[in-house]
């Protein structure tokens, strides 16, 4: 309503506009001859009049858009009545009064009668004075009218023309801008029901999109396909669905037109469907509806059933409404559900368990054909809806009938229940019986299949088995070898008693399952890790061998050893190793037996050395003295008278060199059997080492001069060893002794000391002839027996360094040599040492 009032005022205002252009314009000839005449007679009272007119119309033109509505209606009508009246002031009757005309027929038009008739009154009495004036000859008119009229005869015409239809048009559009004005006044009252009816039309057509909004979105969503037509059978629209069963674009089934597009349909014999026949095209014919028109079709990628309906659509525009339903992967399940069908009947009739479905009633729905032959059935749809109580006897039926109450009570399976039953023959044999229960979308129980298996022949085998199993198992655990068992992943399968007791396990169960290699068999003898590729007994599994072995330990589970011998055997099953049993017997006893057997073979071996070199020494070293005592002895008494004084001191000497020798000999002899028989004892003392040395230094002295061999002490004051202190002198003595012999005159000999941790090592040091590295690493070892001569030709008993080394280990110390040929030797030997510590303790 608002929009309308706004809507008259602007063509009001386009009025008013076009009036003061009119205005301008009608005036404009007047205008013209009015400056014409000016210039031509001079007399601007008449003729300046008209221009000035002209130049007020000019000026409201241009503030038309400045001014208000009402104000410029008023302008524009008195402009147009001061115009009449001026024309009638100086041309008379004939002047413009015309203008005034049009004056009062536009304020009518803008504002009613009412102000028209005012201005009609005003312009009238104007008219009436001038004329009144011009008849008393107040005024005067010097206007040439015979020149000007013939310029504006054709006007004078109009004026009176349209003074008439002045008065016509005053009351007419008077009359129509009432009827406007009422009519608007009357809208304006309406305004607020147009509103309310404006809100209603907008909130009908707001629920009119909201639907369709919806309608497209069901019908783009709709699973079946949905297609449209007009009523000459072109397709006007489609769904997505409809695009997806036809395996065609939407812009492509848009150009379609059933009547002409030959979908080459089959029936489900396969026999085509005539284009007349199909629905769609049948019902844009008849105009009858077709409803569930199975029909199977070929898309660009496969094979489609489908199921069509269609209706016809009243209303103009449309022709048919056609719905696709892809049947397909219902046809497919149907074709499964036939197959499965014969599979389940297959499997009911062949399978040897007894197999029961029953429903909440308790009635039997289906059943194995193995059922219905051992309770007298020929076919196992006979058993069908039949009770427990139909087709066994009463106790083995009540016995299923609680088993079953259970399962519908608990919803839980009953698994492995062994129940005895009856057959035709009255035979009683053992039923393992498992139910499964049977739920529904709720998740209650609604049935229970039961499948029982007759494990008669089972028991009776698995109780010759258990016999089986107890006499092997008593003869495993009687045997004295420790046997066990081991799969091909290595693990332990089993373990007897004797193998368990051997490998400090307290029962079987510890072993069982555990990798054997790992547990048992993990190391060498030395405590060195074997890799499980160098186990023998991996041989066994793969080369399918038997292994032997008495050089290896298995390790106990106190983590000490026992040394074994082992056999194992491959165990093999269809052709293919499974594993291997391994027998073994502790061997640890027969292995000391033979470490002291062979101890006692290098013992005798030492001795028979021993003797034979005892038998040399007594036939050659210890006979050679005493010959030349016999000898020298036997000379000096035959020629007693002959020979001379310096002679007989000079044999005298010899005799008792060669008793001195025989005398050391004796005792190196007398020594060495002690140590040989055990009669020698240690009696570790407290020794100051420093003075023994010199003291051995002073009594050998004689023998280095004999070589003017220098000996020397390197040892200091207070150190003191734990030994026995004749022994030590004895190796001591017998150690420099050895370096006199093999230094050459003028040669040094020197002892001294090195500390190591509690130990002390006295070291004879000499810069002799020396020997071989070889040599010296087997000096004191059985492998060096014979004795050398030394630089000036010294003899040897042979029995120097081996009493030595008997001394030595007698003493649980060490000693060897350290030698380079041309350069000297070191003897090396240690021995406690005894600190202060040591002495508050002793």
């Amino acid at each position: 309503m608002v929009a309308l009032l706004k809507e008259i005022d602007d063509v009001k205002n386009k009025l008013m506009n076009y009036s003061i252009l009119c205005l301008l314009i009608i005036t404009l000839p007047a205008t013209i001859f009015s400056i014409i005449h000016l210039v031509k007679e001079g007399h601007f009272p008449d003729y300046g009049v008209g221009i000035l007119q002209s130049l007020l119309i000019l000026f409201l033109f241009l503030i038309r858009n400045i001014i208000g509505q009402k104000t410029k209606a008023n302008l524009i009508t008195i402009s147009f009545i001061i115009g009449g009246l001026a024309g009638n002031l100086f041309f008379g009757s004939l002047g413009d009064q015309f203008l005034t005309v049009i004056g009062i027929a536009l304020i009518s038009l803008f504002y009613g009668k009412k102000p028209g008739i005012f201005y009609f009154f005003v312009a009238f009495i104007g008219f009436l004075t001038l004329e009144i004036l011009f008849r008393e000859n107040i005024i005067e008119r010097d206007i040439n009218y015979n020149e000007y009229f013939s310029d504006v005869r054709n006007w004078i015409i109009s004026f009176i023309t349209l003074t008439i239809t002045a008065l016509i048009l005053i009351f007419s559009i008077s009359y129509f801008n009432h009827f406007l004005i009422s009519l608007v006044d009357k809208l304006g009252e309406k305004n607020g029901e147009l509103d309310t009816l404006n809100t209603a039309y907008k909130n009908v057509m707001s629920k009119v999109e909201e639907s369709e909004k919806k309608y497209k979105s069901i019908f783009e969503t709709l699973r079946e396909g949905v297609i449209l037509t007009n009523e000459k059978g072109d397709i006007i629209d489609c769904n997505k669905a409809a695009e997806c069963i036809l395996d065609i674009s939407k812009e492509d089934i848009l150009q379609i037109n059933l009547h002409q597009k030959n979908f080459h349909l089959v029936y489900p014999d396969l026999s085509p469907v005539p284009n007349e026949e199909c629905p769609g095209v049948k019902t844009l014919i008849n105009g009858f509806p077709i409803n569930n028109f199975e029909v199977g079709m070929r898309t660009k990628r496969d094979f489609r059933w489908l199921i069509l309906n269609s209706a016809s659509i009243k209303a103009k525009g449309y022709g048919v409404f056609l719905t696709l339903n892809d049947i397909t992967d219902f046809k497919k399940l149907e074709s499964n559900q036939i197959i499965f069908n014969r599979y389940f009947e297959a499997f009911l009739e062949n399978i040897e368990d007894y197999v029961v479905f029953r429903d909440r009633e308790g009635k039997i729905i289906f059943c194995s054909q193995s059922l219905a032959q051992i309770t007298g059935y020929s076919d196992w749809r006979d058993i069908i809806g039949r009770n427990y109580e139909d087709i066994f006897p009463g106790e083995i039926a009540k016995t299923y009938k609680e088993e079953d109450d259970v399962v519908y009570q608990t919803g839980e399976k009953l698994i492995g229940k062994v129940n005895t039953f009856l057959i035709k023959n009255s035979e009683i044999r053992y039923e393992q019986t498992n139910k499964i229960p049977l739920f529904d979308d709720d998740k209650n129980v609604v049935g229970i299949i039961s499948i029982g298996r007759d494990i008669t022949e089972i028991l009776r085998e698995k109780e010759l088995i258990q016999e089986k199993e107890e006499k092997i198992n008593l003869l495993l655990n009687s045997a004295a070898e420790g046997i066990y068992g081991v799969d091909v992943d290595g693990n332990c399968t089993f373990a007897n008693k004797s193998c368990v007791n051997m490998l400090g396990y307290s029962s079987e169960d510890e072993m069982l399952g555990r990798n054997i290699h790992k547990l048992i068999h993990h190391s060498y003898e030395n405590g060195k890790p074997m890799d499980l590729s160098e186990c023998k007994m991996q041989a066994t599994i793969l080369n399918n061998v038997e292994t032997h072995s008495e050089d290896e330990v298995f390790w106990r589970k106190d983590g000490t050893k026992v040394e074994v011998e082992y056999f194992s055997f491959p165990q093999v099953q269809n052709g293919k190793v499974i594993g291997y049993v391994v027998t073994f017997l502790d061997i640890s006893e027969r292995k000391k037996t033979e470490k002291q057997i062979i101890s006692f073979a290098k013992d005798l071996q030492k001795l028979n050395s021993d003797k034979d070199k005892f038998i040399r020494i007594l036939a050659h070293d210890l006979k050679n003295p005493f010959n030349s005592i016999i000898g020298f002895s036997e000379y000096i008494i035959q020629n007693l008278g002959s020979i001379e004084k310096d002679e007989i001191e000079e044999f005298t000497k010899m005799i008792n060199d060669s008793s001195e020798k025989a005398y050391t000999l004796l005792e190196e002899i007398l020594l060495w059997l002690k140590v040989q028989s055990g009669q020698l004892s240690v009696q570790k003392t407290k020794i100051e080492l420093r003075n023994i040395v010199l003291n051995i230094i002073e009594n050998l002295s004689p023998l280095a001069q004999n070589k003017s061999i220098k000996l020397s002490c390197n040892i200091p004051q207070d150190v003191y060893i734990e030994a026995d202190i004749n022994m030590f002198k004895t190796i001591l003595r017998n150690l420099i002794t050895n370096s006199i012999k093999f230094t050459n005159e003028n040669g040094e000999i020197e002892v001294n000391i090195e500390e190591i941790e509690k130990r002390i090592k006295i070291i004879v040091a000499d810069n002799g002839v020396g020997m071989s590295q070889d040599l010296a690493k087997n000096l004191f070892t059985d492998q060096v027996n014979q004795t050398e001569e030394g630089t000036k030709g010294e003899k040897g008993t042979g029995l120097g360094l081996t009493i030595i080394k008997e001394l030595v280990q007698k003493h649980k110390e060490l000693i060897w040599a350290e030698s380079e040929i041309g350069k000297g030797s070191r003897f090396i030997v240690t021995m406690p040492k005894i600190t202060k510590k040591d002495e508050e303790t002793i």
